[in-house]
């Protein structure tokens, strides 16, 4: 039996490397999880309740079952960088509306369809976090290398929507933090065919992520909804 005042934590795309580790970083922190995946159930445990999702656009049928536990928080880990027909565009030449228009809608459009379908079982009287994963490279102010076109353009639309997200919940739920995290790159599929030039001690393991986005979660204020993190919890610029 699980008490009723024990933390709940809702992790969308539970099912890659770092949704994975979340939901152990937790679990071992005594939360409540429950976990969203196209994948089947990767794990089991008393606290932990894994459901298989068909489609984030309509969340009708797992949404319901929230309004039994009340929400600490969200982390939402929906993103892709790569597919095996596409990768990150070196230069202007590769840029095409297929890459384009499938970047925007799983970076941008599916993270915020998930906060539209979600905000009503969000509390509006107790603390909770909307946390969701961006990525650095999405900030135009910090870009001095160009490239990587779709990937960049849309974290940054990422992020513009979260920041209007957090304006307009602010009315309405007055303790809900919604920001945006950079989670440093991790040893995941995501980042496998990347990983050559990086430092050793630049490439992260994902229990490490985990560990440092539920650290960032767990010291969220108000003062910081809107914002883009780094994982270490400072402030990055848009």
């Amino acid at each position: 039996m699980v008490a009723q005042n024990t933390p709940h934590v809702l992790i969308v795309g539970a099912g890659g490397g770092i949704g994975q580790a979340l939901v152990q970083h937790y679990l071992a922190q005594d939360w409540r999880v429950t976990a969203w995946s196209r994948q089947a159930a990767q794990t089991n445990h008393a606290r932990l309740h894994w459901q298989q999702v068909d489609s984030y656009e309509d969340l009708t049928g797992v949404s319901s079952q929230l309004h039994e536990t009340p929400l600490h928080g969200v982390i939402s880990t929906l993103g892709v960088l790569h597919t095996e027909h596409f990768g990150p565009e070196k230069n202007l030449a590769m840029v095409n509306a297929t890459q384009l228009q499938e970047s925007f809608y799983v970076n941008a459009v599916l993270p915020m369809l998930v906060l539209q379908q979600l905000v009503q079982v969000l509390p509006k009287q107790q603390p909770c976090f909307w946390l969701q994963l961006s990525a650095m490279v999405g900030s135009i102010t910090d870009n001095r290398l160009g490239g990587w076109y779709s990937y960049r353009a849309s974290k940054a639309a990422l992020n513009m929507l979260l920041k209007n997200a957090a304006i307009e919940l602010a009315r309405s739920h007055k303790h809900l933090v919604v920001a945006a995290v950079h989670p440093g790159t991790t040893d995941t599929a995501l980042s496998a065919p990347f990983q050559r030039n990086i430092p050793a001690n630049k490439l992260y393991r994902s229990a490490q992520t985990a560990e440092r986005i539920a650290s960032v979660a767990a010291n969220l204020t108000t003062a910081n909804s809107g914002k883009l993190l780094h994982w270490d919890g400072t402030e990055l610029p848009y």
